[in-house]
């Protein structure tokens, strides 16, 4: 079967069934399908009667008179009857036979009476049976053959023959006059294209025996651009290396540079001109750098016969044109570089970076012809690989500019310029190798001129490769803090490398009790308005602020404001994630004031776009998703949380850590057990990092828990709790140990434990102050407290979290409150309405249906009159009905997305419905009440 070629084909057809004889061209650049279309021509069901004649011109026999004429007739001569042969060469044919057998001189022309006797011969054939004539690469032909096919094709009106002639377009034979004598007789013209996408699935198919997974069909597309010879031999060189067309093998068949192609294209290339194939070879080599002149110089070729070869190679399909020449596909483009002897490609690489460099163009694209040197020759190629990596990092491909500052090392011979060198490639490693990005950084320090050199060098680090990296880093950090001096006796540049020094110190020192005291200390001696003007200033308050939040030194609204300012100094740029700036961004989450930091963080994504690494975009996303977790969105958050660990990978060990543990996190608050599973067996190389080890001793023991492993899983919590009070951090906005302690204490049946842990972390959160933590260790205490009490609680607990930007734990306090008063009970009744109402806000259905099936139970409520909604809570409504989504409301009223989401859940509350679904219907039936209708009852 053909591919694609049904349009070519209904021609030929329509032409072998007219009987009236036709000469048709088949043309084409080389690759498309010239001889394939040439055989699906022959193989018609209309052409199946006819007698079929076919020749392959090659060029090694143009030499030979009639040499062509003789394949093509002979084969049908030789297996005729004695009675076929008497009528064929009967009248004027009765020469061709020896007009075939005859030798001539090469370059002979034929006489007259032999033209006459051959197209006889042909035409006494046709009244046997129709005639199929097929010529393959018609230009290289010899000049008799072609001199006796302008004859025929001159008479073959009436006769039931059918001429296919296909032509190379590019060849510098199709032009000659004796093949342009042959096709100007065309009646019909066939230019096969390439083959359309789909086709490949197909193409696919036939080499492997089974169907193609789409991505790989499309990378094999895109990379060929259906090109059938170049797609033939991709899929030929894909099928012996075993590469089965599934989509985890699409890259490498896509990067595959099949010999057989370069083979063929070499030969194609070696046949024409010498400026031709300098042209070839120089476009080869400059790829995207190229414009005429430049390419004129690097080729040494005049400006007409550079057009002269573009020309000639547009012709043969392998480039795109005169006024912006590209090969017509990378892979012929690498072919024909790849075919360029090693001596003399490097040679015109060499030229083409000093031609380039002169003309001014951008670092870039001169670093692409130096990287392929042995090493920089010329003096300021150093200085170019420098650019060129500011610029690759500049655009997101840290692992681009790390290969050009290799390369520039290998050039390098001062210390300081080596040095330097070290320390822009740390910078680039630090998003996907951190841990030789910290080895650089130690190397550069030796090299290192002076304290204030070193001291640029080691501000460079990463703060996010301090705990996994077995380096002595904090030993490098003070070594060259102590070199520089005390930030109060330094100006200027010298002033801010040593607070963002202190920065770092104070960063990799916050598990040290004593440390810790000491930043706190710090902190508040800056006073409750610090400067936050430099990026040293707000480096330095970031792990001074996180001091105070793990240590529960300081309440929450004084951290939260204190990152605020710091929050709203800081660029919103995705290299925050290299700089301490993590620590105000966990800080925020733990004081429960998420929503500026969500809006930065959005400011971070979008800022990002195009400029970011893989690693950047794992870290942001982390961060968004613990915002999202703070807010009790754990559907959003999960979905983040798995966007950042598919990008966060292995290499990066920390980062995949975090993104594996707030994952982790997400997957068993929404029941997700087999995932967090999965997660929890995983073997973490920054596991002995403090926050890191409790953190997954929670996560493994709320899995125990789940398990019924009871004593495991409090062993796990207890752990969790010992080695951050070894830290001095004793804040539950951290990881809330105790409260999970305290509950499998109580399931236990040993109350009194259960009631000591569940009070402690009511104490520590109550001086934290954040509404989030408080309100759920209140809840957790609740339970401890028997009688009476115990609802009081809850209801301080639901009061406190009405303050608060997690929902979830709003939901979960209501749920509790409404089953502890009763769905009998008019206030429990609103507890659980609300409840329910949250649970869908929250995307919770776990918690809508334990509501629902708890108010299921209630009896009917006498009070079917609905509560009025203030003019704020009215227009909310309205907007909501109209199908606006919480943002565009908050814009379209200037409010934030926190106080629709308030006003929404007061008019979920005050007409008793679940959720924005029925708020439509809700507010009909609100504008049909009396104007004096009763208000609602109390919320609980």
């Amino acid at each position: 079967m053909l591919l694609d070629r049904e349009v070519e084909l209904d021609l030929a057809a329509t032409a072998l069934g007219s009987g009236r004889g036709a000469l048709v061209l088949v043309t084409g650049p080389l690759g498309v399908g010239k001889s394939a279309l040439l055989d699906g021509i022959g193989a018609l069901r209309a052409a199946r009667g006819a007698l079929h004649l076919r020749v392959n011109a090659a060029p090694m026999e143009r030499d030979f008179p009639l040499g062509a004429a003789r394949q093509l007739l002979e084969p049908a001569l030789r297996h005729a009857s004695p009675e076929a042969m008497a009528r064929w060469t009967a009248g004027s044919a009765s020469h061709a036979r020896s007009a075939l057998d005859a030798c001539r001189p090469a370059g002979a022309v034929p006489a007259q009476p032999v033209l006459d006797s051959l197209t006889a011969l042909i035409e006494n054939m046709a009244r046997d049976q129709p005639v199929l004539l097929l010529v393959d690469e018609l230009q290289w032909a010899d000049p008799a053959t072609l001199q006796w096919l302008r004859h025929l094709s001159g008479r073959l009106a009436g006769l039931p023959v059918l001429l296919v002639c296909a032509v190379r377009e590019g060849d510098d034979l199709a032009g000659h006059p004796a093949v342009q004598g042959v096709i100007e007789h065309a009646t019909h013209i066939l230019r096969p294209g390439n083959l359309a996408w789909q086709d490949t699935h197909t193409l696919i198919h036939r080499y492997h025996g089974e169907a193609a997974d789409g991505v790989f069909a499309a990378a094999c597309h895109r990379a060929t651009g259906g090109n059938p010879l170049i797609l033939n031999c991709l899929l030929a060189d894909a099928a012996h290396r075993d590469l089965q067309p599934v989509a985890d093998n699409a890259e490498a068949a896509a990067a595959l540079r099949p010999a057989a192609l370069q083979h063929r294209l070499l030969l194609r290339l070696d046949a024409q001109a010498e400026q031709v194939r300098r042209i070839a070879r120089a476009m080869a080599v400059l790829g995207d750098d190229m414009n005429p002149e430049l390419l004129s110089k690097l080729a040494e070729v005049d400006s007409t016969g550079r057009d002269h070869a573009l020309r000639k190679l547009t012709d043969l399909g392998l480039t795109t044109g005169e006024q912006h020449p590209r090969y017509v596909h990378a892979l012929v483009q690498e072919a024909v570089a790849e075919g360029i002897p090693l001596e003399e490609r490097t040679a015109m690489h060499a030229l083409a970076a000093e031609l380039l460099h002169r003309s001014g163009r951008p670092p870039e694209q001169v670093a692409r012809h130096l990287m392929a040197l042995t090493a920089p020759t010329y003096t300021w190629a150093t200085e170019v690989l420098r650019a060129a990596a500011r610029a690759a990092q500049g655009r997101g491909a840290p692992e681009v500019a790390a290969r050009y500052l290799r390369r520039a090392l290998m050039g390098s011979s001062p210390d300081a310029e080596r040095a330097e060198l070290l320390v822009d490639l740390a910078t680039s490693e630090r998003s996907f190798a951190p841990y030789t990005s910290v080895r650089h950084i130690a190397q550069a320090v030796l090299l290192c001129d002076g304290p204030v050199r070193r001291a640029q060098a080691v501000v460079r680090l990463a703060p996010s490769a301090f705990s996994s990296t077995l380096l002595p880093v904090h030993e490098l950090l003070q070594e060259a803090a102590d070199a520089l001096g005390p930030e109060d006796r330094l100006h200027g540049p010298e002033r801010e490398l040593a607070l963002r020094l202190e920065a770092r110190i104070r960063q990799s020192t916050l598990p040290d009790p004593e440390k810790l005291a000491g930043s706190v200390a710090r902190l508040v001696a800056l006073g409750p308005e610090p400067k936050t003007g430099t990026v040293a200033e707000r480096e330095l308050l970031a792990p001074l602020i996180g001091a105070a939040t793990f240590s529960n030194a300081l309440p929450a609204h004084e951290v939260a404001q204190l990152a605020k300012r710091v929050l709203e100094r800081e660029p919103a740029l995705p290299a925050h994630v290299h700089t301490t700036m993590p620590l105000v961004v966990a800080s925020l989450v733990a004081a429960d004031a998420v929503e500026e930091l969500s809006s930065w963080l959005d400011a971070v994504q979008q800022n990002a776009v195009g400029r970011q690494t893989r690693v950047e975009q794992a870290l942001i996303g982390t961060e968004q998703a613990l915002v999202s977790l703070a807010r009790g969105r754990l559907t959003v958050a999960k979905k983040q949380a798995l966007a950042a660990f598919e990008l966060a990978g292995a290499k990066h060990e920390e980062v995949f850590t975090l993104s594996s543990m707030t994952l982790a996190t997400c997957a068993i608050l929404t029941g997700d057990h087999q995932l967090a599973d999965r997660l929890l067996a995983i073997k973490y190389r920054a596991e002995e990092e403090p926050y890191v080890w409790s953190g997954l001793a929670m996560l493994k023991g709320q899995s125990a828990a789940r398990k019924g492993d009871l004593d495991s899983a409090l062993g796990y919590f207890l752990d969790a709790g010992r080695r951050l009070e070894q830290c001095g951090w004793h804040n539950p906005a951290l990881l809330p140990w105790a409260s999970a302690a305290a509950f499998l204490h109580l399931h236990l049946g040993e109350r009194e434990q259960a009631r000591e842990l569940s009070a402690l972390e009511v104490e520590w959160a109550r001086a934290w102050g954040a509404p989030g933590p408080l309100g759920r260790a209140l809840r957790v205490y609740s339970h401890m407290v028997e009688g009476p009490g115990s609802t009081d609680v809850l209801r301080e607990a639901v009061d406190v979290l009405q303050l608060s930007a997690n929902r979830f734990e709003l939901c979960q306090a209501l749920l509790d409150l409404g089953e502890r008063l009763g769905p009998a009970e008019a206030h429990g009744r609103a507890a659980l309405r609300r409840a329910y109402a949250e649970a869908v806000e929250c995307d919770t259905p776990w918690l809508a249906r334990r509501a629902e099936e708890l108010l299921a139970e209630a009896p009917p409520d006498p009070e079917s009159a609905r509560g009025q909604l203030t003019p704020a809570e009215r227009k909310v409504a309205e907007l909501a009905t109209s199908g606006m989504t919480n943002q565009k409301i908050a814009n379209e009223l200037n409010i934030t997305c926190r106080a629709v989401e308030k006003h929404l859940t007061n008019c979920y509350r005050k007409m008793s419905i679940p959720g924005r679904v029925h708020l439509s219907a809700a507010l009909r039936e609100l504008d049909q009440q009396p104007p004096n209708s009763p208000g609602p009852a109390a919320p609980y």
